[in-house]
Parts: C-alpha cells; structure tokens; sequence
C-alpha cells in the first residue's frame, strides 16, 4: 500500500509540473490498475477512444 501511495504522488509531482492535476477518477484508477498490466491496456485503450475525436464529424459551434 505504501508503494502504492508513493507511485500516485510521483505521478501527482509530475503532472503539477506541466500545470496538470491527478483528478480522484485518476488516482482510483491508477490504484484499480497498478500491477495488471492487462488491466492497464484495456484502461488505457478506454481512455484513448473517450478522448479521441470523430473523423469526418464536422459540429459547427455557435459563438
């Protein structure tokens, strides 16, 4: 647990010194993931098709 506790701070350190901050979502999944590194592609393969935009979608924004 304490390793734990140090991996989520250095990654905390490390996001806050490119002006980033782990939000509670990040840390549980961090502890959720940590030592599954199966678990940790499926997240991170979520976490890519969240973020990534559509191709071809053209949404106009109102100003």
């Amino acid at each position: 647990m304490k390793d734990l506790k140090k991996l989520i701070d250095e990654v905390s350190a490390t996001m806050s010194m490119e002006g980033m901050q782990l939000t509670q979502a990040d840390k549980e999944r961090i502890r959720r993931c940590a030592g599954d590194n199966e678990l940790v592609e499926e997240t991170i393969a979520e976490l890519i098709k969240k973020h990534t935009a559509v191709k071809g979608c053209n949404q106009k924004q109102k100003l």
